[in-house]
């Protein structure tokens, strides 16, 4: 299977950072990528995050399956992984597996990012000699795609849990599938934990400071993200960890990405084309399916070796 991702820009100068001959009209594409003999495309939308979240929706749409199309018709891709937003505005993949001129396969690459994050999660705490069944853990996104997986996974492992979302009725099936002691809010309750996990479709910063306990620790999966460069150098007494990328011993370049680092859901989609898995990953993450990217990536070596920070390998202060 020929492989491919859809992402888009974070900001209106991300295409100053890419070489001419990637550009194909609202999109740009990457030479072909070898990875483990299995070829493919990363690939991403010209339009900005912000973009995504206020033009039409059914514009937006447009702009994805045009993508689709393009990448299935021109280079012969088999499967695609949407990246970052472009998830979040097709109902986690769900709308785009159901057009009719794509006829390949989707996969949103979430499930491997709910796992990365829940094991960053887990390894941070650690490294900060803390047991996570004393501590509070806040969920940012609570009911969304990544934040449920991670919700199930972590929730039973913490003393109490704060799971956040925007709409009060969109946690009443969450709340049915998780087990501990939790509570759930429409409010930024994230000051009251010790640990925040932040997987929202937020097109910029969410976290100000004011949102922060003193030595909290932040698994910022978001893309964008949830807590900015600029407010860990303004509160050095924080820990933010990033959430979604994993090893890539893989020698891909792309601009923007710290070198032998790759998202996990780019991971994901690649694994599943070197395993020739014909089926969609859409919609709410299958726990099964999440643990057997776990297993891909322990067998193709997309792991999460060490914690970072905006790509920069995090070390304990004395």
């Amino acid at each position: 299977m020929k492989f491919a991702t859809i992402g888009h820009f974070l900001n209106e100068t991300d295409i100053e950072q890419f070489p001419e001959s990637w550009i194909h009209g609202n999109l740009i594409v990457s030479p072909e990528l070898n990875v483990h003999g299995t070829k493919g495309y990363i690939t991403g939308l010209t339009l900005t995050a912000r973009q995504m979240m206020v033009l039409p929706r059914e514009d937006v749409r447009r702009h994805i399956l045009d993508a689709a199309l393009f990448l299935q018709n021109e280079f012969g891709v088999d499967i695609i992984q949407l990246g970052a937003l472009t998830t979040s505005v097709t109902d986690g993949g769900v709308w785009v597996a159901k057009q009719k001129g794509y006829k390949g396969y989707v996969n949103h690459g979430d499930s491997y990012t709910a796992a990365v994050t829940s094991q960053a999660v887990l390894k941070g705490l650690q490294f900060f000699d803390k047991k996570p069944s004393d501590q509070i853990i806040a969920i940012v996104g609570a009911y969304g795609i990544i934040g449920e997986a991670v919700s199930k996974i972590l929730v039973p492992q913490f003393h109490h849990a704060i799971l956040i979302g925007r709409r009060k009725e969109k946690f009443k099936a969450l709340e049915k599938s998780i087990d501990g002691d939790f509570e759930t809010t429409v409010e930024l309750k994230t000051k009251e934990a010790d640990v925040i996990v932040t997987a929202t479709s937020h097109p910029e910063a969410l976290l100000q400071s004011e949102h922060l306990a003193k030595e909290a620790i932040i698994v910022d999966v978001s893309q964008p993200p949830n807590l900015s460069y600029d407010m860990c150098k303004q509160r050095p007494d924080i820990h933010r960890i990033d959430g979604g990328l994993v090893d890539f011993p893989v020698d891909i370049v792309i601009p923007g990405m710290p070198p032998g680092k790759n998202f996990a859901c780019i991971a994901e989609v690649i694994m599943q084309a070197i395993e020739n898995e014909q089926t969609n990953h859409v919609g709410s993450i299958d726990l099964n399916h999440l643990r057997k990217t776990e297993k891909w990536a322990e067998k193709y070596k997309f792991i999460l070796k060490e914690l970072t920070n905006f790509g920069q390998t995090i070390k304990k202060t004395t």
